[in-house]
């Protein structure tokens, strides 16, 4: 049986890092909103409640290979124009670092708005990525979607495998 995956448990930036690449990124937004009903469901939100979105552009050796979109309550990030380079480096200072995550990882074809943000063709192969993450309490702070080139990413993923049962006597 496999236990403790190892999926993405480091950051796009320590990730670009460890293999030698220089990491920048472009903010595409930064503001408070209504919630769609994906994030209210997601984020157990409520009509009246508002939702944090913020959205960057992830570069690496001036190639762009990511567009990160993550919305949270405006209860948790109330001034999203206010984050520095690391949405979890302010989520830490009030005590709201996310603690695990479940992502699913999908293939798919870009569209135009994407493409261009990515510089390739419209109908490349792209890596989708939705994630949710929970703080130690087991609440979701964050739902992410995630486009990544597919001609330039690759994820790698860890699965530990748990100690064989022992026979029952």
């Amino acid at each position: 049986m496999f236990t403790d995956p190892e999926i993405a448990r480091v950051g796009f930036t320590e990730d670009m890092a460890r293999r030698g690449m220089a990491v920048r990124s472009e903010w595409l937004d930064r503001g408070i909103y209504a919630p769609s009903p994906e994030e209210m469901m997601v984020l157990g939100l409520s009509a009246n409640d508002m939702v944090a979105r913020v959205s960057r552009l992830r570069i690496a050796d001036d190639t762009p290979l990511a567009i990160e979109r993550a919305s949270l309550s405006s209860h948790v990030l109330p001034e999203p124009a206010a984050i520095g380079a690391s949405l979890y480096a302010a989520l830490e200072k009030t005590g709201n670092r996310p603690v695990r995550a479940v992502q699913r990882i999908s293939a798919a074809n870009l569209g135009e708005a994407d493409a261009q943000l990515l510089d390739v063709p419209a109908g490349s192969a792209s890596l989708n990525i939705e994630r949710i993450s929970y703080l130690a309490t087991g609440k979701v702070i964050e739902f992410t979607r995630s486009v990544y080139r597919g001609d330039t990413y690759d994820f790698v993923a860890e699965l530990r495998l748990s100690a064989p049962a022992e026979p029952k006597k």
